[in-house]
Order: C-alpha cells, then sequence, then structure tokens
C-alpha cells in the first residue's frame, strides 16, 4: 500500500511527463487527467504548490480563464495547444480497462501534404490490437479554411505517401480523422463533405462536449473507437 505522500510524488511525476509531452494543461485538464476523485480545489492547491517551488510555469489567457501550466518556454498559439491537450485528455478519460493509449504525437510532420495536429493509437489489450486516428483541432475564429485540409488528408490518401509509416502494417484501414472544432458541428461536416472526395471518415466533435464529456465524465464519446 502506498503511503499518500508516495503517491503524491508518482502523480507529480506523471504530471511533469505530460506536460512534457503534450506542452500545456490547464487547472482543469490536470484535474481531468490525475485529480478526477479528488474535489477541484486539490489540483489547483497542488499546482499552486508546484508553481511556488518554480517546478512549473503558469500563465493565463485572461482573468476569466484558468491558469494554464508547462514546465520550460511557454507554447506558442496557446489557445490551439490546449485544445488539443482537450482532445488527449477526452480519449485518456473514455479508454476502458482493457485499452491502453499507444501513443499521441503531436504536430506530426511525416507527411508531406498535410500535418496532423496528432496522431493517436490506442491499444485494445483483449484483441491484440491497434486502432490508429488523425487529430485536427479547428479554431472557427482563426478564419482558416477547414476545406483545404480535407483535401489535403485525400491527396495523401492519393498519393500512399503514408505507405511508409510504422503503423501502416498494424492497420487495417486509412486512420479516421477526428475533427474537434470550436464552431458549429453541422456547418463543419457540410464543407467535409463537398471536399472528401475520396470518402474519407472524419468524425467531428464540438470542442464544447469535448471538455463538457471531460468534465462529468461522460461515456458517449465511446464511439470514437468504433
Amino acid at each position: 500500500m502506498l503511503s499518500n505522500h508516495k503517491k503524491g510524488s508518482l502523480r507529480d511525476r506523471e504530471l511533469f511527463r505530460i506536460l512534457e509531452s503534450q506542452g500545456a494543461l490547464n487547472t482543469e485538464q490536470v484535474q481531468g487527467l490525475l485529480f478526477r476523485d479528488n474535489v477541484p480545489h486539490t489540483a489547483r492547491r497542488r499546482l499552486k504548490k508546484l508553481y511556488d517551488d518554480k517546478k512549473v510555469k503558469r500563465d493565463r489567457i485572461s482573468i476569466s480563464e484558468p491558469f494554464f501550466y508547462y514546465l520550460d518556454k511557454k507554447p506558442g498559439q496557446i489557445d490551439h495547444v490546449l485544445g488539443v491537450s482537450w482532445v488527449y485528455v477526452w480519449i485518456m478519460s473514455t479508454l476502458n480497462s482493457m485499452e491502453r493509449l499507444h501513443c499521441f504525437d503531436r504536430e506530426v510532420k511525416d507527411y508531406k501534404l498535410v500535418r496532423p495536429d496528432a496522431f493517436v493509437g490506442v491499444k485494445n489489450l483483449w484483441k491484440d490490437s491497434l486502432a490508429f486516428f488523425f487529430v485536427e483541432l479547428d479554431i472557427d475564429e482563426s478564419g482558416n479554411d477547414f476545406g483545404i485540409k480535407v483535401r489535403r488528408y485525400n491527396e495523401l490518401y492519393i498519393s500512399e505517401n503514408y505507405l511508409n509509416q510504422w503503423w501502416v502494417p498494424l492497420s487495417k484501414r486509412f486512420p479516421p480523422i477526428i475533427v474537434v472544432t470550436t464552431g458549429r458541428v453541422k456547418k463543419l461536416q457540410e464543407k467535409i463533405q463537398k471536399e472528401n472526395v475520396q470518402n474519407l471518415e472524419f468524425r467531428v466533435y464540438s470542442l464544447d462536449r469535448v471538455k463538457e464529456e471531460c468534465i462529468n465524465g461522460s461515456s458517449r464519446s465511446s464511439s470514437l473507437r468504433a
């Protein structure tokens, strides 16, 4: 039986590991990942202690937003970084007892035609199989045309320039593209349908829904790996 001190030390190390891999997490995200069984102020208190001890750094986008935490240099495009972090928390919160996260690689540069915001692999221990997904965060307020991303994924599929990737022998299909948007889901689905000439699988979710499921523990997103 681990002492509370030992549990806390292991949790701190896991936090540092996740901050290194994900770039930044805000208080709510840390709560969902590492303090789910505790009252919210427990996470805030521990993060404040780590900040006071100079083990993590923190900042906030505005006074109405929770603090976000990072290790060394503050990431650029912090809205985008934290948005992808919500997807990370979301996926982690939906894993069942027979699943493990195999990879969650950010800003993948291996594809010339497109740079996914993340590439995710989930291991099914019961079936001894892997499911893979591309992840895209669509920030509607940026004004960027997501149709361009859709066309690039179609071009990647047609070109077969992905066939040399490590995951291809482990997968039975071209990975679905998980899209999380700050805008209207239906509007984005219509744009995707117009540009998706190869009929790739795009699954669109709102960022508000992702946050809600992370915070409230809803299991609706089990369809993510369907």
